[in-house]
């Protein structure tokens, strides 16, 4: 199968020098929409908020009625502090193309739009597949946007997802078979404000917080037997005076982040976190609540039929056995498997850096991740 490498790599040196730091994905979208109609499709632009746009396109390859979609994300964090090279430039370097997102996940998004490019130039695959499709969305890096946004859409109906985030498959970068859930509890604490020099008179809503912070080891948190165990992490604690005043705060919030594990949900978090606080014996009235953005964990079946038709060509293509492991991380794909019941294969390229300075790809591992997204695609459509 002709798979066209020169421009796989001239579309991600563009798509790395077109700035698309969250929110500002647009006119990264318009380049992928430009790049859809290149290909006599046109492409399907959902605004999701103003000036952030999904993109998808689809293509009727064969017989079959499912439709697999190869998906991944548009933006990027901001520019983190001492970059080697310009960030907003693609550099070319012992093997490694540098610059913003190139690893998350710039160089993913190409490889998934190529693999769906060469389907559909691929006349000898017309009339013996099912439905393929495209989509590049907004948000993953802040509060999923739009993979939530594109579970309003047809593509809802996808028999699975291929998300190009970089997972690789070795021992040392496994793609995940289920990642770690993440609950974002705020905790209100409110006490009673007396003079400093008499605390005995109010309610220390910051000493009270620092109670709960002092048991945090106490929550209960859910033991799998296959996958070990969620944390947490006290994020934010604000309280007290905002001009200097001697007086005992009433007022105190917390925020922690907590990883949750398979058979965990939103209504357990809150009920261990309220049993915590019951323990401690509080003078203060403290109130529980989940921020967004909330995702559930989830699990791929072991034998799902994206995950056989994926370990065919990912061997045949790497030449290894693709190793998974239940990580710990977020992507599009907590919002896409517990909310739209779609299951998700998530593989890309290799590199390192993400969300740091000197981001990098490996440039020979994109022609590899590409050719196993297409033959994952034929495949699963293979009778």
């Amino acid at each position: 199968m002709n798979l066209d490498t020169v421009y796989l790599m001239t579309m991600l040196k563009q798509t790395i020098e077109i700035n698309s730091i969250t929110p500002h994905e647009e006119k990264l979208a318009a380049f992928f929409a430009d790049e859809i109609r290149k290909l006599g499709l046109e492409p399907e632009w959902h605004e999701v908020a103003p000036g952030r746009p999904n993109v998808y396109a689809k293509a009727d390859l064969g017989p079959s009625d499912e439709m697999l979609l190869l998906t991944g994300h548009l933006d990027t964090v901001d520019i983190a502090d001492n970059w080697q090279t310009d960030p907003l430039k693609a550099v070319e370097k012992d093997g490694k193309l540098y610059g913003l997102g190139s690893y998350d996940m710039k160089s993913g998004l190409v490889c998934a739009f190529m693999a769906f490019k060469t389907l559909v130039e691929d006349k000898s695959l017309h009339g013996k597949l099912g439905k393929i499709a495209f989509a590049a969305t907004v948000d993953e890096e802040g509060y999923g946007l739009g993979a939530k946004a594109l579970l309003e859409t047809e593509y809802k109906h996808s028999a699975g997802m291929f998300i190009t985030e970089p997972f690789w498959g070795s021992t040392k970068s496994p793609l995940p078979i289920g990642l770690t859930g993440k609950i974002l509890y705020k905790l209100s604490f409110h006490g009673k404000m007396s003079h400093g020099f008499y605390p005995e008179r109010g309610v220390n809503a910051v000493e009270e917080a620092g109670k709960l912070l002092a048991a945090l080891e106490g929550l209960n948190l859910f033991n799998h037997a296959l996958y070990g165990q969620g944390n947490y992490s006290t994020l934010k604690i604000e309280g007290g005076y905002k001009e200097y005043a001697v007086v005992v705060p009433e007022n105190c919030e917390v925020i922690i982040s907590r990883l949750t594990m398979p058979g965990e949900t939103k209504e357990t978090a809150i009920a261990d976190m309220q049993a915590l606080l019951n323990s401690l014996d509080l003078q203060a009235q403290v109130s529980i609540d989940i921020l967004d953005p909330y995702y559930d964990p989830y699990l791929l079946d072991e034998h799902a039929k994206l995950k056989t038709s994926f370990d065919k060509a990912y061997e045949q293509h790497i030449g290894t056995p693709a190793h998974y492991r239940f990580l710990k991380g977020i992507t599009d794909a907590n919002i896409y498997m517990p909310q739209g019941n779609i299951p998700c294969l998530t593989f890309g390229p290799r590199g390192d850096g993400a969300h740091e300075c000197n981001e990098y790809v490996e440039i020979d591992s994109l022609e590899p991740v590409t050719r196993v997204l297409i033959d994952a695609c034929v495949n699963y459509f293979k009778k």
